[in-house]
């Protein structure tokens, strides 16, 4: 019976580690806006690396629609929001606290991809 529990541990502990190392990919198009939710139990850490066009900058409204989170190290909570200039290969540290829903829009022309992990 204690073997069958220590496999089901690893099983379990193997899947929850592997979502939290996975890398996330957000792409937002010029004026395009989604909405995220920590699920999770736990606080969620990133470092997202932005993927645009060239040289080009871009705007990201980030708004606090439940909880808290960080947006490089700038602690926000419901109703607050910040903007945020991104770069080609510049990275953005990101914490949301578990329940949080965020909602970015790309107030920027050109699209934008942030791969996080």
């Amino acid at each position: 019976m204690s073997k069958i529990f220590n496999i089901s541990m690893l099983v379990i502990i193997g899947f929850f580690s592997s979502q939290l190392y996975a890398a996330k990919v957000i792409k937002l198009n010029p004026n395009e806006s989604k909405q995220l939710t920590n699920n999770y139990l736990w606080t969620l850490n990133a470092t997202c690396n932005i993927q645009g066009s060239g040289q080009s900058k871009n705007r990201i409204r980030v708004s606090i629609l439940k909880n808290k989170g960080t947006v490089n190290g700038r602690n926000l909570s419901t109703g607050q929001g910040t903007s945020v200039t991104v770069r080609n290969n510049q990275s953005i540290s990101v914490s949301a606290e578990p329940g949080t829903k965020v909602n970015l829009i790309n107030i920027g022309t050109d699209s934008v991809q942030a791969v996080c992990t």
